[in-house]
């Protein structure tokens, strides 16, 4: 086999095919970052005439020869078995063609740009698919971060994140759907100012934005607000928000809420990103309605079922945890007992349903009294039990007896019979040197409640340790 010959054949006695490449623009980067991936591949040569060129500089990068200029003088000394020639110049081609100690092959013309064509469409397609599996990945952690999270609030931040972390734009916002009352309500957003959070209710209107978002089952793009004149949303424009996609997030039962996504700046958005995005909703939903289902039963296992006040198991967790804060933080912490008078009788006179009535009754009359801080518990048959955080015996004493005076002055009886509680109360000071048990906390407001019963009932008696109990203030003076 002549020499001639063998060079032909592309590959040399190493087993690498020598491959020179001129012209090291846009498609020489291109040809040349897909041949450094062959390990059958030995580049001996990287020629432009420019030495800025993009395929020249990462020519640089992976250490290969370069030659700046007229590449035909380089190529005498140099053993080669295939030339591409990316230039377009057919005066170079003829230059190559007609080298007289010419032992390689030259790929240009039309075969250049073919291969360099399908080159490129590779690379768009690798790009793509980074891209996609990028999305995934990112899909992936979003659900496992969904998994992990704990309380709805957690639930909403992840989703916001998700959204934010899938398209690249600097700040989104979750609001979940009201049904009953056709409100949205913002749980959850980033990347805006305070003022954003003012308006955390928005009615849907007929006719509007978000009533065409939730009729969709797709994402809304706005890509330029100002091309959108009926855009109208004062809150998002004062935010400087130019472009956003809003995606409903949509169970069989109906919508769940909006997940919006916005940038300050107009954009555009990619078919695979708005995919992704519908990927994500149906993860937001899920996760929204397996914690809604949770609460719910958490609330049932929480609640009485006949006034839906704190049963007495919750009750005994949230006493440990405000007794060791009282004690931890040396703060006043008072436990109010209350017994409505005379039940046995009631019950026994006008029925079980009737009786049903006033513990209900009381119920929502505590609701409208206590302090949305406080405890209100439904501690035994008709016994109510309310935790006061904060507050010391005077203050206590004062809420109880405002409590025993509204409880005589309904008439939750037929005949206009007034019903009457008597209380018990039992303060932590915050300057005890031990921790009281929680039975033992409980068991000094029953024992003043025993009291204010053998005294008359209808009032109010306080724990004190220098004696049994001592009356309230207005009772003394009965």
């Amino acid at each position: 086999m002549s020499q001639r010959t063998k060079n032909l054949s592309g590959v040399n006695k190493e087993g690498l095919t020598r491959i020179f490449l001129i012209g090291a623009g846009k498609g020489g980067r291109a040809v040349l970052s897909r041949l450094l991936r062959f390990n059958w591949v030995q580049i001996v040569g990287v020629s432009d005439i420019d030495p800025k060129a993009s395929g020249i500089l990462l020519a640089q990068e992976a250490a290969l020869p370069v030659f700046i200029g007229d590449p035909v003088q380089y190529m005498q000394g140099i053993d080669v078995d295939l030339v591409f020639d990316l230039t377009g110049n057919q005066q170079m081609h003829t230059r190559l063609i007609n080298i007289p100690t010419r032992s390689f092959d030259v790929v240009t013309g039309q075969v250049s740009f073919l291969i360099w064509s399908v080159i490129h469409e590779l690379e768009e397609q690798e790009i793509q698919l980074r891209a996609h599996l990028a999305e995934h990945r990112v899909l992936l952690e979003i659900n496992q971060m969904l998994s992990r999270s704990e309380t709805s609030q957690q639930i909403f931040e992840a989703i916001v994140m998700g959204g934010i972390r899938m398209t690249g734009m600097p700040a989104g916002s979750l609001s979940i759907f009201d049904k009953d009352k056709q409100q949205l309500f913002l749980v959850a957003a980033k990347g805006f100012s305070s003022d954003f959070f003012r308006q955390a209710i928005y009615s849907v209107r007929a006719g509007g934005l978000t009533e065409h978002i939730l009729s969709r089952n797709e994402p809304v793009v706005i890509p330029n607000i100002s091309e959108f004149p009926s855009f109208n949303n004062p809150i998002l424009l004062k935010e400087g928000v130019r472009s956003l996609i809003a995606v409903p997030l949509l169970s069989e039962k109906g919508p769940v809420g909006i997940l919006y996504n916005d940038d300050f700046k107009p954009r555009t958005f990619t078919p695979s990103m708005l995919e992704a995005l519908r990927l994500l909703a149906t993860l937001a939903v899920i996760a929204i309605q397996k914690q809604q289902a949770f609460e719910e039963i958490k609330s049932l296992s929480i609640r009485d079922p006949l006034t839906g006040l704190y049963n007495r198991r919750y009750l005994n967790e949230i006493l440990v945890s405000e007794m060791d804060r009282a004690f931890r933080l040396r703060r006043p912490l008072s436990l109010l007992l209350m017994d409505i008078d005379h039940f046995k009788s009631v019950n026994d006179r006008y029925g079980h349903l009737v009786g049903d009535q006033v513990i209900n009754g009381l119920a929502r009359l505590l609701g409208v009294i206590v302090r949305p801080y406080d405890t209100v518990a439904r501690y035994g048959g008709e016994e109510f039990l309310i935790l006061m955080s904060d507050t010391a015996e005077a203050e206590a004493l004062a809420a109880a007896e405002r409590l025993r005076e509204a409880t005589a002055a309904e008439r939750f009886l037929p005949e206009d019979t007034a019903v009457t509680c008597s209380f018990g109360i039992s303060t932590m000071k915050g300057n005890e040197e031990t921790l009281p048990t929680p039975e033992g906390f409980i068991h000094r407001a029953d024992k003043a409640l025993y009291e204010a019963k053998r005294a008359g009932r209808n009032r109010v008696h306080f724990f004190r340790t220098d004696s049994a109990s001592s009356a309230s203030e207005s009772e003394k003076r009965r």
